[in-house]
């Protein structure tokens, strides 16, 4: 994750409840050190953590994970699966995948989503 996925969750937190840090801490199971730890973009939960962080802020993947710079490769669902279905579906691998693209900058996003249209444009 990064800076920008903290300050987002702290935004919808502020948004989406009136639970303090402790509070959100207690509910995940996590110290408050932790949990500020995923604000300030020191740390990132894992796929259980960010399940019951929907669960809590009453928010699906995609609003929770939408923070992105507006340069970010913006992926087209082909399928018509709607973005938190096919998040939810995703092998561990693919979780991977993704978690790694949400920890890159900008620019490290910007060039894999060039090589990633490279490589679909080849296989067509």
């Amino acid at each position: 994750m990064s800076k920008g996925f903290g300050s987002h969750l702290r935004k919808l937190r502020k948004q989406n409840s009136k639970y303090s840090q402790q509070q959100m801490a207690d509910m995940l199971n996590i110290s408050r050190s932790t949990y500020t730890y995923y604000e300030t973009g020191k740390s990132e939960p894992g796929q259980d953590k960010l399940k019951k962080l929907c669960e809590i802020l009453n928010v699906d993947f995609n609003t929770l994970l939408s923070y992105s710079d507006p340069g970010y490769l913006n992926a087209k669902v082909a399928s018509g699966e709607s973005g938190a279905e096919m998040f939810n579906s995703l092998s561990p691998s693919e979780e991977q995948i993704v978690l790694a693209l949400r920890n890159m900058n900008s620019e490290e996003r910007e060039y894999i989503g060039k090589q990633i249209t490279k490589i679909i444009k080849s296989n067509k």
